[in-house]
């Protein structure tokens, strides 16, 4: 066997084992990118229906305790929600942390803690604050009443706590940086979806840091037209990765191939 015998085998497998690589990439891409999409259309459904199901009833209520043990079906399906809701967005960054991590590992990490644990911790005790209505609901009428000035303020409290859904916005909007940074860099999705996304990210944190200060009211028009931007666009990038997927081409992705030409003979 000629030493150009030999070059030739192993460009022929090198060309096969690159093929194999490219195809599972891409099948792992598709689907890493259709089950984000799946999950950041399903945590937002959840969210947009908890605060329909829970809040509408409750939160405008001028006793919520009373509100809430009225309706505590819709607390506890609210609550539910809200937990679905979390859970659904922190898996995205789960799901996606394989393909992230052949971008830059240290970020695509800092994304997967903000996101899947941080995040997720904030929307637990959401639910468990919704949840308290009712047993907290039931105390206070056996002491000073639902209707006590105390009674409305504890419950406004446990079902509007502004100054958590700041802190939530801002767990967010971090770990929105990170993600968006990261698609950025690795050109997987159209970079004018990621700047929209980066650009929408100080309005939706101004929405709730102006809340938090009062100068907006909560789910006022002003504060819901700071949020729109980044909501729509993350339905738009959702949509995206389950129409479209990924562009695997754009990411380093090919693992160095050790495939040996054999001795002469």
């Amino acid at each position: 066997m000629t030493q150009s015998d030999t070059t030739s085998d192993y460009d022929r497998a090198r060309a096969r084992v690159e093929k194999k690589h490219k195809s599972r990439s891409m099948r792992e891409h598709q689907a890493a990118a259709t089950t984000a999409g799946i999950l950041y259309i399903t945590g937002t459904v959840a969210g947009v229906l908890s605060k329909v199901v829970f809040i509408a009833p409750v939160r405008d209520a001028g006793d919520p305790f009373a509100a809430g043990a009225q309706h505590s079906g819709a607390v506890v399906t609210g609550a539910l929600l809200v937990l679905v809701m979390g859970l659904s967005l922190a898996f995205v960054p789960v799901v996606l942390f394989p393909v992230l991590r052949r971008v830059d590992e240290v970020l695509a990490i800092g994304y997967l803690i903000i996101r899947g644990a941080v995040e997720t911790a904030i929307y637990v005790m959401a639910a468990i604050s919704w949840l308290l209505l009712l047993p907290l609901g039931a105390a206070m009428s056996a002491g000073p009443g639902t209707a006590s000035p105390a009674g409305v303020r504890l419950g406004s409290l446990l079902v509007d706590a502004v100054d958590v859904g700041a802190v939530m916005a801002l767990v967010f909007c971090l770990g929105g940086v990170m993600f968006y940074l990261l698609l950025y860099r690795s050109r997987i999705v159209p970079r004018w979806i990621v700047l929209w996304g980066l650009v929408a990210i100080p309005f939706y944190v101004a929405a709730y840091v102006l809340a938090m200060y009062g100068v907006l009211g909560t789910d006022s028009t002003a504060q819901s037209l700071l949020v729109i931007p980044l909501a729509v666009q993350e339905m738009v990038l959702a949509v995206w990765m389950i129409a479209r997927g990924f562009r695997p081409a754009a990411v380093s992705t090919t693992s160095e191939l050790r495939v040996t030409p054999q001795a002469s003979s």
